[in-house]
């Protein structure tokens, strides 16, 4: 039986990574501000990502991986709360893993970062600075040191699809823009994610979004996946 450790467990992404791994008999310690409730799999750990001593304590003992799927909310948002949360949190994360010797890092990005687009335009008139935080946490983990795979993903939306499956790109070659033309739902995402945990390549990066003919990966699709070799046009 593996050990997950799931930062930003109590709603969205994380939350369906908790369910799912629970579902397979996977022990998940369930990081958050404000946890849940817990049961037979699920360690339910209070925890705030801002806090560096926090963090080590809660990612002590050698997990398999570490998800880190944190979003910041809420109105008025300054820069600084932003960086906070979604860099400086991410990296007290990213440390607190590495000396706790966890054995993977996935993080759960933001399709297209270094291609400007309308929606990226709209995401950093709501959260100042979200663009920047994203590259700069994604080059933070790949100079960690830790093996790591980083999930983009792009519009999310409530629920499991049960009709199109999570395709892959690799991330550096797709070329993908963040747009609304392409969504993918948190239970397939979540779902997508640990296939990135288990299989996925070290220190790889990927575009994961959702489709009904693919592109998918070899190592995604775990979950029932179709598996196709159509390419996207962008």
């Amino acid at each position: 039986m593996k050990r997950y450790a799931v930062i930003g467990a109590s709603s969205g992404t994380g939350r369906e990574i908790v369910a799912a791994l629970a579902a397979r008999n996977d022990a998940v310690r369930a990081i958050s501000r404000h946890p849940l409730a817990g049961s037979a799999m699920v360690e339910p750990y209070a925890a705030d990502v801002r806090d560096a001593a926090a963090m080590k304590e809660a990612l002590a003992g050698g997990f398999d991986c570490v998800f880190y799927t944190v979003d910041i909310h809420g109105k008025k948002l300054t820069r600084a709360q932003i960086r906070a949360v979604m860099h400086e949190g991410c990296v007290n994360a990213m440390t607190a893993a590495a000396a706790g010797g966890a054995k993977r890092f996935v993080l759960l990005s933001v399709m297209g970062p270094q291609r400007a687009s309308w929606v990226w335009w709209v995401l950093n008139a709501m959260k100042p600075g979200m663009r920047d935080n994203i590259i700069a946490r994604e080059q933070a983990l790949i100079g960690s040191g830790l093996s790591y795979v980083i999930c983009r993903a792009p519009r999310l939306q409530d629920g499991v699809d049960t009709v199109a499956t999570a395709a892959a790109l690799a991330g550096p070659e797709s070329g993908l823009r963040l747009d609304m033309r392409r969504s993918i739902k948190r239970g397939r995402l979540a779902r997508a994610l640990i296939d990135a945990a288990d299989h996925a390549p070290s220190d790889s990066i990927w575009d994961v979004f959702a489709d009904k003919a693919g592109p998918v990966a070899d190592w995604l699709g775990g979950w029932g996946g179709i598996r196709s070799d159509r390419r996207f046009p962008d």
